[in-house]
């Protein structure tokens, strides 16, 4: 799973310079000179980072920030020849995933840059696990879903019976019928994967597309 790289930097030859650095440790890269341009992309490649100039022609690399995290929650380094203490603290305060001084570091920066897509690449990973839970949920029959959620309660089978005016042998099928449908050996499986989002804190049985836009930006 290749990492792709967003330069945006009106300098022409230090964004260049830049890609050329970025391209010589194998991830993709692509320069845009003109943030409004770059903000127009309807989606940002993921896994991947950002790499945002603090003065921009038109926008400012804050600016551009803020706008971006209206839509995306993709790392996102800021660069600048004149950061101070003011700047670095309200980037960080905007999302920034750190902030370097020009001239840069290649080596400093290179590996921050790497480590920041691997970070993001393992983001994909569970956003998928958790596009792929929701999916497996949504398969289940009315049901069927009473019982998972009588098992996240920790009810036994005679218990959850009683509750849902079922037998117990329904009740073992239905469990069984759970489980192979979220690809689980058993209920113990079956919570572990339920039990909590790997984005965020709300459950996928709770946690709709619609109410989890955030999950999946």
């Amino acid at each position: 799973m290749s990492a792709h790289v967003y330069i945006v930097d009106d300098d022409d030859r230090f964004r260049d310079s830049l890609c050329a650095l970025i391209e010589s440790v194998g991830l993709q890269v692509e320069g845009w000179s003109d943030p409004e341009t770059f903000l127009k992309r309807e989606n940002v490649d993921r896994p991947g980072c950002v790499v945002l100039d603090y003065r921009l022609p038109s926008l400012s690399g804050l600016e551009v920030l803020r706008l971006l995290r209206q839509k995306s929650s993709v790392p996102t380094i800021l660069i600048s020849a004149y950061a101070d203490v003011q700047t670095t603290v309200a980037a960080m305060e905007m999302g920034a995933a750190t902030v370097f001084e020009k001239p840069l570091d290649d080596n400093s920066f290179l590996n921050r840059l790497e480590r920041f897509c691997f970070d993001d690449q393992q983001w994909v990973l569970k956003r998928r696990g958790c596009e792929a839970t929701q999916k497996k949920i949504a398969r289940l029959s009315e049901t069927e879903r009473a019982v998972l959620d009588q098992l996240r309660l920790g009810l036994s089978n005679k218990a959850i019976a009683r509750n849902l005016s079922k037998s117990i042998k329904a009740i073992e099928r239905q469990r069984q019928n759970v489980a192979r449908k979220l690809d689980c050996s058993g209920a113990v499986e079956v919570i572990q994967k339920v039990q909590a989002c790997p984005l965020r804190a709300a459950m996928p049985l709770t946690c709709s597309r619609e109410n989890c836009l955030s999950c999946f930006s």
